[in-house]
């Protein structure tokens, strides 16, 4: 897996818009916390703005801005203005041949989880993190966090002590006892099941699958669940590193129970309750790199937690 080097204050970046069209109050708001507290220096087509019913534009205009980002031989980075729905739809659009070649980091979640597989498949870590419009409401540790994954080189944690900024994250519950290393692969599960069956999947067998959603009922999510496991999409993994289910609950039923279900099914190291998602809490985790996933059975040490321990390995600036 090629991890893309650290970036550096004043490093240029693009902007883009691979999905939904999005608010530009909110837009504007993330920019001021892009250039200015994390001190970097966006770059975006005029018509990133660009509207076509639930899409950012038509097909084309989205597929030749993603390829205009990754040609600009300056630009360090990709960030992505909103997720919503349309990544998938550019998918055959997306050449991951020159960012292998010369690296740069994409930052977003949610739809752009159809970006991210395709990239990871391919050999190229990414970020799952804010885009753009969630970024100004993020808290300042989510900020904080997201800055180190980016710019620097984060500690390692110790057995059981909290991971630093940058270096994992710290889970609510064990799933499932156990300890767990491998590529940490997924997103949002809606988008993964739908990738199901085309060349874009990730390859998850001996991976750490992440799992997250918004705005799903208890049966789709079991629907999708469902739809890997025939698919056999579920039979080989590591580990599952559930995040946050937001809004999923539905008629007394709860999405986790649901999802909870599924994963011990499968009989692997799990863990629930990481703040990755669609919340304003939504720390950035590093796919595709090598995290180690800790389950503490009752009366062991430590906090159940995601460790990032391939991320660190990535060359400077």
């Amino acid at each position: 897996m090629i991890l893309p080097p650290k970036l550096r204050t004043g490093d240029p970046v693009r902007v883009v818009a691979p999905s939904s069209p999005f608010d530009p109050a909110a837009f504007e708001a993330g920019l001021s916390i892009l250039s200015g507290r994390l001190g970097l220096v966006p770059r975006m087509r005029t018509d990133l703005t660009a509207r076509r019913a639930y899409l950012a534009g038509d097909d084309g205009r989205r597929a030749e801005e993603w390829r205009e980002a990754v040609a600009d031989p300056e630009a360090r980075a990709i960030f992505c203005a909103r997720g919503g729905y349309g990544a998938m739809r550019i998918l055959p659009a997306v050449d991951p041949a020159p960012l292998l070649a010369r690296p740069k980091v994409l930052v977003g979640f949610s739809d752009v989880t159809a970006l991210h597989a395709a990239l990871n498949r391919a050999g190229l870590a990414t970020i799952h993190g804010p885009v753009l419009t969630q970024l100004s409401r993020a808290p300042d540790d989510a900020v904080r966090h997201l800055q180190a994954l980016l710019f620097e080189d984060p500690p390692r944690a110790g057995p059981w002590d909290l991971p630093a900024p940058g270096a994992g994250l710290v889970a609510e519950r064990t799933v499932r006892p156990g300890r767990a290393s491998g590529a940490l692969l997924g997103g949002t599960l809606t988008i993964l099941a739908h990738l199901a069956g085309t060349p874009f999947a990730p390859r998850l067998d001996g991976a750490i699958l992440l799992l997250e959603d918004v705005g799903e009922k208890p049966y789709r999510l079991d629907r999708c669940l469902t739809q890997l496991r025939l698919a056999g999409a579920l039979s080989g993994l590591a580990g599952v590193a559930m995040g946050r289910l937001t809004g999923c609950d539905d008629g007394g039923v709860l999405a986790a129970d649901v999802v909870r279900e599924a994963v011990l099914a499968l009989g692997v190291p799990a863990i629930e309750g990481l703040p990755v998602g669609h919340e304003d809490a939504n720390f950035a985790v590093p796919l595709g790199a090598r995290a180690t996933l800790v389950a503490p059975a009752p009366g062991e040490e430590g906090p159940p937690r995601l460790l990032f321990d391939g991320w660190s390995a990535r060359a400077g600036a």
